[in-house]
């Protein structure tokens, strides 16, 4: 069989790459709208699901099919290609599926508030609004603003009202607290921020080990199939 010259085999791996991140996002995203509408809706346990972000699980296999196709697609590199220059797919991939589903859920909060009837305000007012109590929760406004507000505070207001007293809700569940255990607020502060990072940083982990361990998988399928491509050539 005749080698495949450089210039053919290339932009086979792009694309490959591209496809495989593109179909593994929309899965992501898939599975949060799903989390959101029948699983973090429920009644009472729906915000306990969702400080826990329970239905991360869900998205371990998504990190598995990311690392396994990654690696598999390392078949349209040339053999002698750098263990670094394959991994670079995988390096960046990981951070854009992971952090998807969080700018997915940003995204659809913002525009609840935008849609919700007689709020009396524009989309730019509302998304003002936002940065504002985000900024206020957080010290970052936008996508890393909810990313971080939401580590302690995992249900965020649904109306623009509620937007406009969150901050001063918050600070009167604090001193409630305070009142009846006589423990200083910044104490519950912490306690909340630490679990949920801790939280977070476990779930990254998982998916960053799976996606490590099944890219490695996907690079030894490719080398087998290069071995027996040596031991029985095709005619």
């Amino acid at each position: 069989m005749r080698p495949l010259s450089l210039p053919s085999v290339l932009p086979r791996y792009p694309l490959t790459v591209i496809t495989i991140i593109a179909i593994l996002i929309g899965l992501r995203l898939l599975l949060t709208g799903l989390a959101d509408l029948y699983g973090y809706s429920l009644p009472i346990v729906g915000g306990w699901l969702k400080s826990l972000e329970i239905m991360e699980i869900l998205n371990i296999p998504v990190f598995v099919l990311l690392g396994l196709g990654l690696g598999a697609a390392c078949w349209h590199l040339p053999s002698k290609t750098a263990l670094g220059w394959k991994c670079l797919a995988l390096v960046l991939a990981f951070p854009l599926v992971f952090f998807s589903s969080y700018a997915f859920r940003y995204h659809l909060w913002l525009a609840h508030l935008i849609n919700q009837p007689g709020t009396g305000a524009s989309s730019q007012e509302v998304v003002r609004l936002s940065n504002l109590a985000l900024q206020q929760e957080s010290g970052h406004q936008g996508f890393w603003g909810y990313y971080c507000t939401t580590v302690k505070m995992p249900v965020l207001p649904d109306t623009v009202a509620d937007l406009r007293r969150m901050t001063t809700e918050q600070q009167w569940f604090r001193s409630e607290l305070t009142r009846f255990s006589g423990v200083e607020p910044g104490i519950f502060s912490l306690i909340f921020t630490g679990a949920g990072w801790a939280i977070r940083v476990f779930y990254l982990l998982v998916a960053l080990l799976t996606s490590v361990i099944y890219f490695f998988k996907g690079l030894s399928w490719v080398g087998l199939q290069r071995l027996q491509r040596l031991v029985h050539p095709r005619p």
